[in-house]
């Protein structure tokens, strides 16, 4: 995992192909940023499944025909395909 300080990138420092321009270089940290944004990706998708895993429980206990918990899920998209993936 690169350490990004907030100096990245003054003066070409991190920006210079080969990384001879100093660590982490641009790439490297560009890479870890994909590997966060798919880790983030994967737990939101996982929170969105457990949240309408609950609706639907809430509508099968509840026991009264006019509830339904999940008609109340504002349904937001799963996040989808990241545009920027490590290859």
């Amino acid at each position: 995992m690169a350490t990004i300080l907030t100096t990245f990138g003054s003066g070409g420092a991190n920006l210079v192909p080969g990384g001879t321009g100093g660590s982490p270089s641009l790439a490297t940290s560009l890479r870890d940023a994909a590997d966060d944004l798919a880790t983030i990706k994967t737990f939101c998708n996982s929170l969105r499944t457990a949240y309408n895993a609950t609706l639907a429980k809430l509508d099968a206990d509840a026991g009264v025909t006019d509830t339904n918990y999940a008609a109340t899920n504002p349904a937001p998209a799963a996040i989808g395909t990241l545009l920027t993936i490590k290859g």
